[in-house]
């Protein structure tokens, strides 16, 4: 998100701190056979996107400038301060005993290299930072800068362009940016929205490259999210299947309650051949904001995953045929999990300030890969917010493994994401690499340090927890811009699996990773940063 009259977030859950080690004990109360088919949920209205036009975007107009005023949740804003002021109570400020950490071959290879990002116009916060690797270029995309393309082989800036001339568009705001690359046809996928013109008016972006070479020029598709009149479409999150383009969704009514999630998925076929189209436009019930997958198998089925907002549960979402006339998405058996509750907010040395580590979304895709899907939120452990990742078995709708994801047990580490590749992968467990980005503080004597850019891995084998971590930058001071006693910070990251090898790399290796970086008090920038199991 960025600098707006609205706000968001979502899920958090009035529930008990979480266990460090998740593991597979989760999973225990599920059956061991297939789950059966669960409850369709509608498709009341069908999409129609524009008629593209094609372009080659050059140079920056002026955005227009929103000041931020913190997430829109999908409970009460009374109740998640509720929740915020009970985990900042909750004490002592340490974790318990931790096992595990990185694996070996990890810490044999500290960073593979990192390049300064994207960095803040003025007066847009948060950033919204993400991106994705190409096959010889990294493109991200954050807030107020629009998207930058870097060289991977050197870390250049190729071409920046702002949002409001990439999408010819400058009536209002254009926010909460995503970018994926498509690896089976080699293009980039990128999407946005702008804030409301009126009660009936907001418009959706979404642009897709003509091949592999993000300089070069894109189809840009647009649409008004066929919502009740004041709604507001918020938070969407992108990701892919073999034949579409999946997207999620939250929706306000003009009083800034939540009132529903939305799911549907635009055909590739049509996409990325600039043709206009329609999909239809699923209601998935209020279950909180829901992450769609980036799938990296020929699997016909899509899964869908959402942190449930006061139960410790997750909801799950089978979609099939997406992108066809014949979509349909079922709502499947609840994933039992440790009950958690919304982090605490990340403290700073020197500074009473506090970092916004949002609350207990998924904030990003996840990784489908077989019957396994994976993702990573904030929570509340030991008084610490402490990304947790999840992977789920969608064949029973049960947790498999999980672990936490920190420097040490002491550091506030928050705004994390995760991508998982099949590499070393086993029938049983296809996911044989994982890669993860986040933010880290620690505040406690003899370990302090401000703002780092963290980033590690674990192979299948590997304890569960991700302990230690590389560091692509750490921040000088504290980060205080305004006068909120919470500043905002990040809303979300990104890790991408690079889909090019080299003579010591094989694909599925090596990730790529960026996060927000601090730049001074004031200020914020971007880094990113690779990182593998590979020389």
């Amino acid at each position: 998100m960025t600098t707006r009259r609205r706000v968001r977030r979502v899920v958090p859950a009035l529930l008990a701190a979480l266990a460090l080690s998740l593991g597979v004990a989760q999973a225990t109360g599920a059956s061991a056979h297939p789950q059966a088919e669960g409850r369709p949920l509608p498709a009341p209205r069908t999409v129609h996107l524009s008629t593209p036009k094609l372009i080659n975007p050059k140079g920056h107009a002026q955005p227009k400038v929103r000041k931020d005023q913190g997430p829109l949740p999908t409970v009460s804003r009374a109740k998640l301060d509720e929740l915020k002021a009970a985990a900042a109570k909750h004490g002592p400020k340490r974790r318990p005993n931790m096992t595990g950490g990185n694996s070996a071959r990890m810490l044999k290879q500290p960073s593979q290299g990192s390049f300064e990002g994207l960095s803040q116009p003025c007066c847009l916060r948060p950033p919204d930072t993400t991106g994705a690797v190409g096959k010889s270029q990294y493109v991200e995309t954050v807030n107020g800068a629009g998207f930058g393309v870097y060289s991977k082989s050197d870390g250049s800036l190729l071409k920046n362009v702002s949002f409001a001339s990439f999408f010819g568009y400058s009536a209002q705001t254009i926010f909460d940016p995503r970018v994926l690359y498509d690896k089976r046809w080699n293009r980039w996928v990128i999407s946005a929205e702008a804030f409301q013109e009126s009660s009936t008016v907001q418009k959706v972006f979404y642009a897709v490259s003509t091949g592999s070479d993000a300089t070069g020029s894109f189809y840009i598709y647009t649409f008004d999210p066929p919502e009740n009149p004041g709604d507001f479409y918020d938070f969407p999150q992108l990701g892919l299947d073999q034949d579409a383009v999946i997207v999620t969704a939250n929706i306000f009514n003009s009083s800034d309650v939540y009132v529903r999630s939305r799911a549907f998925g635009m055909p590739k076929a049509d996409l990325y051949n600039g043709v206009a189209t329609n999909f239809s436009y699923f209601s998935l019930g209020t279950p909180g904001t829901v992450a769609p997958p980036v799938v990296e198998d020929n699997n016909a089925s899509d899964f869908l995953v959402a942190a449930a907002p006061s139960d410790s549960k997750l909801s799950l979402f089978k979609a099939t045929g997406l992108g066809r006339s014949s979509a349909a998405i079922v709502q499947l058996p609840d994933v039992p999990v440790a009950a958690y509750t919304v982090p605490p907010n990340g403290r700073q040395p020197g500074t009473a300030s506090l970092l916004d580590s949002s609350d207990s979304r998924f904030a990003q895709n996840s990784t489908q890969i077989g019957n396994q899907l994976l993702n990573i939120h904030t929570i509340d452990n030991g008084g610490l917010p402490t990304p947790t990742w999840r992977q789920i078995n969608t064949d029973v709708s049960s947790v498999t493994a999980g672990g936490v994801v920190v420097e040490s047990g002491t550091s506030d580490d928050f705004n994390a994401s995760v991508a998982g590749s099949p590499v070393g992968g086993t029938a049983s467990n296809p996911i044989g690499r994982m890669f993860f980005t986040w933010t880290s503080t620690d505040v406690a004597t003899g370990s302090a340090h401000q703002v780092r850019v963290k980033s590690g891995g674990r192979l299948a084998t590997d304890p569960p927890n991700v302990i230690g971590g590389n560091t692509h930058s750490t921040a000088s001071t504290f980060y205080d811009p305004t006068s909120d006693a919470v500043e905002r910070w990040g809303d979300y990251s990104a890790v991408t699996i690079n889909p090019s090898s080299t003579s010591t790399c094989a694909v599925g290796n090596r990730a790529y990773v960026v996060n927000e970086r601090q730049i001074s008090t004031t200020s914020w920038g971007s880094r990113i940063g690779k990182l593998g199991f590979c020389s």
